[in-house]
């Protein structure tokens, strides 16, 4: 399951309409979106790297003869989640492990999606026995791809301070859950496997819709955080998928004012479609 993405310019008042839990965005709102998606190529490419990492976990249950089939769906777009549910049910599916590719907990994150699974299956009179996985943020495979990635990004040596940074949440939703505590605990784990002595957690992609969110923001840990001379490296350890929060806030946004600054900064990738990711997600579907 993953977040979703207007697949069309056309679609993108809907998406965000949607994501908005229904308030349709001002003109000025979608201008800004659609300038966006406009800088990064005019789509962001989480639907085909989603579709990607399904065909791939196919092909590789298939190759070790599981007698397990992939479904994919998005929370905000389609192919939606009720939609891969319904599909399960058709195909005669009996149990079904539903993951998030979003490796940490949070209420309005992975608890989202989970309330969206069990509608889904009331809807169809509850035939699939669901199981979850709330959280896969230890998972050795997402940690040994994170630390791979920051060494090759040049974050394994001295004179580099490493950004780990996540999507923002509402402090007000989030304080009592464990979101925060995982990305830390992913972010050790990484910095200890990456060797990387000086590191911090930022996080990204506030909303404009008010409240106090969790910080400090990219900017801010780098102006707090980084000693003189040293180049930055920033990991987005609660991505999985390059989409825009990746390829314009930090790829040409962050990346803006880190130039204008005079700060050497580069971005490790992300796990897309990548062995490692493919070989996460066949673990986690060994649940059943």
């Amino acid at each position: 399951m993953a977040y979703g993405t207007p697949r069309t310019t056309e679609d993108t008042e809907r998406y965000y309409t949607d994501i908005r839990g229904g308030a349709k965005p001002s003109a000025d709102q979608m201008a800004r979106l659609l300038e966006r998606y406009e800088a990064i190529g005019g789509a962001s490419p989480l639907y085909r790297i989603t579709e990607c990492q399904a065909e791939k976990l196919q092909a590789v249950l298939d190759e070790r003869g599981a007698n397990t089939k992939v479904y994919f769906g998005m929370k905000h777009s389609d192919p939606s989640i009720r939609t891969a549910i319904a599909a399960a049910s058709r195909d005669g599916i009996t149990d079904l492990v539903c993951i998030a590719l979003a490796p940490h907990y949070s209420i309005i994150g992975i608890g989202a999606y989970i309330n969206l699974v069990k509608e889904a299956n009331a809807s169809l009179g509850n035939k699939i026995n669901i199981s979850f996985i709330e959280s896969w943020h230890l998972n050795g495979n997402l940690i040994r791809f994170w630390s791979e990635s920051i060494r090759a990004a040049g974050g394994g040596a001295g004179d580099t301070l490493v950004v780990f940074s996540a999507h923002s949440l509402p402090e007000s939703v989030e304080d009592k859950g464990p979101y925060k505590k995982q990305l830390l605990e992913t972010a050790t784990a990484v910095a200890s496997e990456a060797g990387a002595g000086h590191w911090v957690l930022a996080f990204q992609s506030q909303s404009d819709r008010g409240g106090k969110w969790y910080g400090p923001k990219i900017n801010e840990a780098i102006l707090s955080e980084r000693k003189a001379g040293e180049t930055v490296v920033v990991a987005p350890i609660g991505f999985v998928s390059d989409n825009l929060e990746l390829l314009y806030d930090i790829d040409i946004e962050c990346m803006k004012w880190a130039h204008e600054n005079g700060i050497r900064m580069a971005r490790a990738k992300a796990p897309n479609d990548s062995d490692e990711i493919i070989l996460a997600l066949e673990s986690l579907s060994k649940v059943v």
